[in-house]
């Protein structure tokens, strides 16, 4: 008799699922907060705004306002919007962590949340929340990646545009959104400079060799 094999999972990428898993959790906590009529737990997961805000300005003073410049990716404040930036995330992501390993991605995605709230305290009168910076770093890795290769996929540039151009129209291209670009701009740059994990290269060239037997 053949025996059954037994489908097994794999834990392929730790920081991806860690960070999707934190993301979920927040926002599923936020939604339990705002049925009991509590509407502050998005505060502490949103960048302040600038000094020309009516509200929520950035306070020196806090040390509270200093962790949220980086609590900021992990709030959201509309399921459609955690929906379309983790498909991004989870997609892409464990690719990208294998590439250039967990310690250097997890730098990008620190990078990322940094400037984004740098920029809102600096730039916008609202404050910041929201993943999408994080998905358009990884969308940009992913064409980075390609380019290396010398082979570009049409349909990943097509989906950075797609995702560019999304962005901008939303809210009539408000500062929100140019700033989640600019972030992921800047985390995306460590990766564009740094090498390649060394796994990750063993993976390729073991590829390419088959590829050629």
């Amino acid at each position: 008799m053949k025996k059954t094999k037994i489908v097994s999972f794999c834990f392929d990428s730790p920081l991806v699922i860690i960070f999707s898993i934190l993301v979920s959790v927040v926002m599923i906590l936020n939604s339990i907060a705002e049925i009991r009529g509590a509407r502050g737990l998005l505060y502490f997961f949103s960048a302040p705004a600038s000094f020309r805000a009516d509200f929520d300005m950035f306070n020196f003073k806090e040390v509270l306002h200093y962790l949220r410049l980086f609590f900021h990716i992990f709030g959201n404040k509309q399921w459609i919007d955690l929906a379309r930036d983790l498909s991004f995330v989870l997609l892409l992501g464990p690719q990208i962590e294998k590439t250039y390993g967990a310690k250097l991605l997890f730098l990008m995605i620190f990078v990322c949340a940094f400037a984004s709230g740098v920029l809102n305290v600096c730039f916008s009168t609202v404050s910041l929340c929201g993943s999408s910076g994080v998905a358009f770093m990884m969308i940009l890795l992913a064409v980075f990646m390609s380019i290396k290769k010398q082979s570009v996929p049409v349909s990943a540039v097509l989906l950075l545009f797609l995702y560019v151009g999304q962005a901008v129209s939303k809210n009539g291209g408000g500062n929100g959104e140019i700033i989640h670009l600019i972030g992921g701009i800047c985390g995306s740059l460590f990766g564009m400079i740094s090498p390649e994990n060394k796994a990750s290269k063993k993976s390729t060239k073991s590829d390419s060799n088959n590829k050629l037997s």
